[in-house]
């Protein structure tokens, strides 16, 4: 949410009355967009900022769809094998995190 302080408040209004009655609504909602954009141009910006940084790092992100009879076996195992704890099972970040450390060990003990 924006905050303003009272001239800046002042100036925006002054700065409203110089445009058009007719455009004055539109050329608002213009200067809200810039000045505080909307949740989803927030979030894409996060989304590229971090895989811009994957990038950076030489990691590559994957989405794996599971059913869930079988997703719900996987973390069974892997609680089971101590992978990890019940609690994290339930966080979806710490369930992909841990796949993708399982998914990498396989590949480096099938290179050689």
């Amino acid at each position: 949410m924006l905050a303003l302080i009272d001239s800046a408040l002042a100036r925006l209004c002054i700065g409203a009355t110089r445009v058009r009655r007719g455009r004055r609504r539109q050329w608002l909602q213009e200067i809200a967009a810039r000045i505080d954009p909307p949740r989803a141009i927030i979030r894409s910006r996060e989304r590229s900022r971090r895989s811009r940084a994957r990038r950076k790092d030489g990691t590559r992100c994957y989405t794996v769809e599971i059913p869930d009879h079988i997703a719900e076996g996987m973390l069974n195992a892997l609680v089971a094998t101590e992978r990890l704890t019940e609690a994290e099972a339930c966080d979806q970040a710490r369930v992909q995190a841990e796949l993708g450390r399982m998914l990498c060990e396989w590949a480096q003990r099938w290179m050689g």
